[in-house]
């Protein structure tokens, strides 16, 4: 490389020598001498890398900048098939693009080389291919720049999105978890409710009640009746909200009572139930009364096919 740079600067002398004698040295001649200089100055100084290939690859020129870049003198790259300094993946990325350079297609495109002491260089590619007057592809130029830093940036800011997603994701699963857990709960919770709601109206259906109508049949003094059907009403109001939550099982209805209830509920008179079931009017009154009695109803004005149609 050094030695193409030595080269390069007994050209200037000489021309520089010849461009000392006018008479030696058109003017156009000293104009084209003195724009090639600058264009190799420009060239040469840049602060990208810039080569160029012919229509099989292989590369025809190559800046100090490339040189540097690649980590290569000048005569390891000139000569050689630019597939040299790639990999396989490389490889395809190029063949690819320079499919896309014969059709005249000049859009930039990242790949990476491979340097001489084997890492990897990520660059961007600015390619412009040329082609004779044919219209035959005959090569391209490229500015080569060099996007490691940002690449590697890139690569860390992915890295770093990718776990912070995978941490909210954790996250929102350990959520997921705790909703599923609190709802396991609350439902837990309803369940008891319902539970301790069905044991309170039970208990005082079958524990209270019972000794209610005992003490009823006694002899009892007109206040103490009064008392008695306090007692038995504050319970009833006490339990009644619970009723239309609870089905007819938990009111501990005897069959026959269930079933009058039930062709109530369906808007059958008594005197119907009665064909229905064989049994007396009377006997349909009675079952009528102890199922208002045990729903809590016998003092209200309710009716008590309503308040059955209400019942779930």
């Amino acid at each position: 490389m050094d030695q193409q740079y030595k080269t390069d600067e007994s050209n200037a002398a000489i021309h520089k020598k010849n461009e000392s004698n006018p008479d030696k040295k058109p003017d156009r001649a000293r104009a084209l001498y003195t724009s090639e200089q600058r264009y190799r100055t420009v060239v040469e100084t840049m602060g990208d890398g810039l080569s160029e290939i012919n229509e099989h690859q292989v590369t025809t020129y190559a800046n100090k900048m490339l040189c540097e870049m690649w980590g290569r003198s000048l005569n390891e790259i000139i000569g050689v098939k630019v597939t040299r300094f790639l990999d396989e993946k490389n490889q395809k990325i190029l063949a690819d693009q320079l499919k896309k350079r014969k059709k005249g297609e000049k859009n930039p495109y990242e790949i990476a080389w491979t340097k001489k002491n084997g890492t990897k260089l990520t660059t961007l590619m600015t390619p412009t291919p040329y082609f004779d007057d044919q219209g035959n592809f005959k090569g391209s130029f490229a500015v080569i720049t060099d996007i490691s830093k940002q690449k590697k940036e890139k690569d860390l800011l992915e890295v770093k999105v990718a776990e912070r997603t995978a941490a909210l994701e954790n996250k929102t699963e350990h959520l997921e978890e705790a909703n599923t857990a609190l709802r396991v709960l609350l439902k837990k919770r309803e369940e008891d409710k319902h539970n301790l709601k069905e044991r309170m109206l039970i208990n005082v259906r079958e524990l209270v009640l019972p000794y209610i109508d005992r003490i009823r049949e006694t002899a009892l003094s007109d206040k103490q009746a009064v008392c008695l059907d306090v007692m038995e009403s504050t319970l009833n109001d006490l339990v009644s909200p619970f009723l239309h939550r609870l089905s007819l099982q938990f009111l501990k209805l005897t069959p026959s009572e269930i079933q009058v209830a039930n062709l109530v509920k369906h808007g059958h008179s008594s005197k119907e139930i009665a064909g229905i079931l064989n049994l007396s009017p009377q006997t349909v009154a009675f079952y009528r009364k102890n199922i208002r009695k045990k729903l809590g109803i016998t003092k209200k004005d309710i009716h008590l096919r309503t308040f059955l149609a209400a019942m779930k």
